[in-house]
């Protein structure tokens, strides 16, 4: 128990003395090669609370998304789509119609790193102002509540942390909702990031 009361603390003063620029870098940066945002979002607002916390994550998510799209659409495209197809994925076929819901579906999906998200919607070659307009304000829900969770951390009273933690609850539930919501029409996922027959160069196969 001490070992683990230890290691907190210790976990604790690393993250209150980070600089700024650190946290900022490793956000941007760090969730393109699979590593979890949300314990960067957490140390931005243990080290800068939660308003200063919520900007920088905002804005370093915004330089994350960018990056993403630009390496999938561009520069990483060939090897992504070989990585995708060799796990049975087709990269999503997307009319613009469809592009802003598809989106949303997608970042409210549990269970999906962000990488991939911004890969394969940089893949599937969705409009890039869309893309930002639908992405970093969903994101940005998810991050002001772990932004808070950190920064409740830096106080005292456990109901601080509590509430923190059912604010986290309750966005995931909400979210859960929306989702169901939007699925039960039919059509919703058109070109979906299933797993669906694919070519032997990652395209999706048409009938």
């Amino acid at each position: 128990m001490d070992a683990i009361s230890h290691t907190w603390h210790a976990a604790m003063t690393a993250m209150g003395n980070a600089h700024p620029a650190l946290l900022f870098v490793a956000l941007a940066l760090l969730p393109l090669i699979g590593v979890p945002a949300s314990p960067l979002i957490i140390a931005a607002g243990v080290r800068l609370g939660t308003g200063a916390g919520f900007a920088l994550v905002v804005a370093a998510l915004l330089c994350d998304f960018s990056l993403g799209y630009w390496l999938a659409r561009r520069w990483m495209r060939a090897p992504l789509t070989r990585w995708l197809a060799g796990r049975g994925h087709a990269v999503p076929a997307l009319a613009p119609a469809d592009e802003a819901q598809f989106i949303l579906l997608f970042r409210i999906t549990p269970g999906i790193p962000l990488s991939v998200q911004n890969y394969v919607l940089g893949l599937a070659g969705v409009d890039f102002t869309r893309y930002l307009l639908v992405s970093l304000p969903v994101q940005a829900v998810y991050a002001l509540a772990f932004v808070w969770f950190g920064n409740s951390l830096t106080k005292s009273g456990t109901w601080r942390w509590v509430v923190a933690l059912a604010t986290i609850l309750a966005v995931g539930i909400a979210v859960k909702l929306v989702r169901k919501g939007l699925t039960k029409k039919p059509g919703n996922l058109p070109g979906s990031f299933d797993r669906g027959p694919v070519g032997s160069d990652g395209a999706p196969m048409r009938h």
